[in-house]
């Protein structure tokens, strides 16, 4: 895709701004830098001097520039883009905002007939930035991305900086970050397209608060789902969202019971919020399919284990109870009194020995086993976590976890990490994501 390889893996990048302290040339340049970025670094600038050990340039036309990124007022950009196109520069970022979100159609349709003349990709105006983690590229005024495997493109750059330090702080990392904002050029079905080649990205996840271009974006969903999920945060349901998404980007939000009828027409997965986008990723990434509805639930906590049960099954979702044979078997593995039925309780006979022997007893019945554990005085989680790891070794369904309680078991949730084995905070939120997993395996299935 022309221009598009520069963004996302340039030998040069230009960054033309103010390099003063606290202004966003000023902080890209500081990104790219301390983010570790291998290749050339050119600060732009009429002040000249050095910044962070590097020249800053007065005047660009000497230099070879794989990727320029702008942050500059907008009346100025124009004119540099012509510059730019003369001197083959395909890929740009135009991070100044100016533009369609504030009424002023006829500047960014001169950048768009620019972008034309001289066959030239803009990201942007009025976005935040691209980054990828892979080669250390952060062409971005937001606080950098861990590395992960989840692809991330945002219309609102303001919600992709809260985003990335949510991200942050759970220890969650992205391959690919972009904020598009206006769209003038580059789109959500451009970047989807990319992703969907790009080796490091498992599960893409996109905020859109409408599009411009419907058809191209669900053509290209259509041929991204066979090969990795989409997952979608769609802003605007109501009418106050909808007049806030025109003054901010400049969209046409358009009615969102159309949105969400192509959504599930196209397997595009919709969820409400970012922490769900969060755990639903997370669920994805360790297992892409569930191949049924039989979830088996394995606790030392009767509470949270029935609003679990009841939660899969206001899902849809089956939480059957295990045949004559298993119950027999499972006598012979726990002590009287402990339940047979799903969800098996525990209670305080759950030893770490007896949370693995469970889970591999019951494995066979089940698509997908949830493993709620609540701490008390004498159950360490570090020890629970790692006997059910060692289980999962030999069973062929998925294990997800809802460790709770927070701090006294953090190291219990590092633990389960290592195992590749996703913990949620609640079993509600864990059935949310497992019914969402099922649901598109099935489609896929067809």
């Amino acid at each position: 895709m022309k221009g598009m390889k520069n963004f996302f893996n340039p030998q040069s990048v230009a960054i033309f701004g103010s390099m003063k302290e606290g202004k966003t040339g000023f902080e890209i340049v500081k990104n790219m830098v301390e983010g570790g970025f291998k290749g050339d670094i050119y600060p732009i600038s009429q002040s000249g001097g050095k910044i962070f050990g590097l020249n800053i340039y007065p005047d660009f036309k000497k230099l070879d520039i794989d990727l320029a990124v702008i942050a500059i007022p907008s009346q100025l950009i124009p004119p540099l883009l012509e510059d730019l196109g003369n001197q083959r520069v395909d890929s740009v970022i135009i991070i100044s905002a100016g533009f369609s979100e504030v009424g002023n159609f006829e500047e960014e349709e001169r950048i768009k007939q620019i972008a034309r003349k001289y066959q030239m990709r803009i990201i942007g105006p009025n976005c935040a930035g691209i980054m990828n983690t892979e080669n250390n590229l952060f062409a971005s005024i937001e606080v950098r991305a861990l590395s992960g495997n989840t692809g991330f493109i945002t219309q609102s750059g303001a919600l992709g900086g809260a985003v990335l330090m949510m991200a942050e702080e759970l220890g969650f990392g992205f391959s690919k970050f972009v904020s598009y904002g206006n769209r003038c050029d580059v789109d959500e079905a451009d970047l989807i397209s990319y992703l969907r080649e790009d080796p490091q990205t498992q599960v893409i996840t996109i905020y859109i608060e409408g599009l411009q271009e419907g058809r191209k974006f669900l053509k290209e969903a259509r041929e991204t789902v066979s090969k990795k999920p989409i997952i979608a945060i769609k802003a605007g349901k109501y009418e106050a969202g909808i007049r806030a998404t025109s003054s901010h980007t400049g969209s046409l939000a358009g009615e969102d019971r159309i949105y969400d009828a192509a959504f599930k027409q196209f397997r595009i997965l919709r969820v409400d919020d970012v922490e769900e986008m969060f755990d639903l990723s997370r669920g994805l990434i360790y297992y892409p399919r569930i191949e049924g509805e039989r979830i088996a639930v394995v606790t030392n906590a009767g509470g949270p284990a029935v609003m679990t049960t009841d939660k899969l099954e206001d899902l849809g979702l089956q939480v059957p109870e295990p045949s004559s044979t298993l119950k027999n078997r499972l006598k012979n593995l726990l002590p009287p009194h402990v339940s047979l039925r799903n969800p098996f309780d525990l209670l305080a006979y759950g030893s770490a020995e007896t949370f693995a022997s469970v889970c591999k007893a019951i494995a066979p019945e089940y698509d997908a086993i949830i493993v709620i554990f609540v701490p008390t005085a004498y159950m360490d989680s570090v020890r629970i976590a790692q006997a059910v790891g060692e289980a999962k070794k030999s069973i062929k369904r998925p294990i997800f976890a809802c460790f709770m309680a927070g701090r006294s078991v953090k190291e219990g949730i590092e633990e389960l990490k290592r195992y590749g084995i996703p913990n949620y905070k609640t079993g509600e939120r864990c059935a949310k994501v497992i019914q969402k997993i099922v649901l598109q395996t099935l489609k896929n299935s067809y």
